[in-house]
């Protein structure tokens, strides 16, 4: 993802490590038997040489040793990893990942920064509004018709979800402007609601 220079390939036989195996003193490893748990058996043979102290004899091998060499490639690698986000991120955007504690706080930022104070018509909502408008967040729903599971045997179904409804949300309509409004008595009703609640949609982008 990052284009970054690993070094050598990560390969792990997890299912060979075991409690049972890990209780013996001397921490020694079969690879015959270690190589039935993994797909790249050349890989695995060229790791053990290139630890130092890994290899026992010709058969065996040091777990402990091996373990902890893939341990340190997977933090290395890791480490890189978050490095380079961290460039990309301050070369694109000019923003420091380290002042963030998600993916998504950076991107509300950005918004911030390039969308919401730049439009000059949108604010920071706090207290009772802010309370109010966030009980009508849902998280998502997956429906089916009639709400049964489908079921066929002669055919093939696709799972079809919708992506990106969000983005494609803003793209059309935009976003709320303005500060709140106060609702008047006579809104205070369901029957109101539903006579003005298309009163404002917005059929294109402004």
């Amino acid at each position: 993802m990052f284009n970054l220079q690993t070094g050598p390939k990560e390969v792990f036989p997890y299912n060979y490590y075991s409690s049972v195996l890990l209780a013996n003193d001397n921490r020694t490893g079969v690879i015959s038997e270690a190589c039935k748990f993994i797909r790249d058996a050349d890989t695995f043979m060229k790791n053990i040489d290139s630890i130092k102290g890994c290899r026992i004899d010709e058969n065996h091998f040091d777990l402990e040793k091996y373990s902890t060499f893939y341990c340190k490639q997977d933090v290395r690698i890791l480490r890189e990893g978050f490095v380079k986000f961290r460039n990309d991120i301050l070369k694109e955007f000019d923003l420091n990942v380290y002042d963030y504690v998600s993916i998504c706080s950076i991107a509300n930022k950005l918004f911030e920064n390039r969308v919401y104070f730049p439009n000059g018509n949108l604010y920071d909502l706090s207290n009772k509004p802010r309370e109010f408008i966030s009980r009508c967040i849902q998280g998502g729903r997956c429906m089916l018709s009639d709400n049964m599971k489908q079921k066929s045997k002669k055919k093939l179904i696709a799972d079809f979800d919708a992506v990106s409804l969000y983005p494609s949300a803003i793209a059309r309509l935009y976003t709320l402007e303005g500060i709140p409004k106060v609702m008047k008595k006579e809104m205070l009703s369901t029957e109101y609601l539903m006579r003005h609640l298309f009163d404002d949609d917005q059929k294109e982008p402004i």
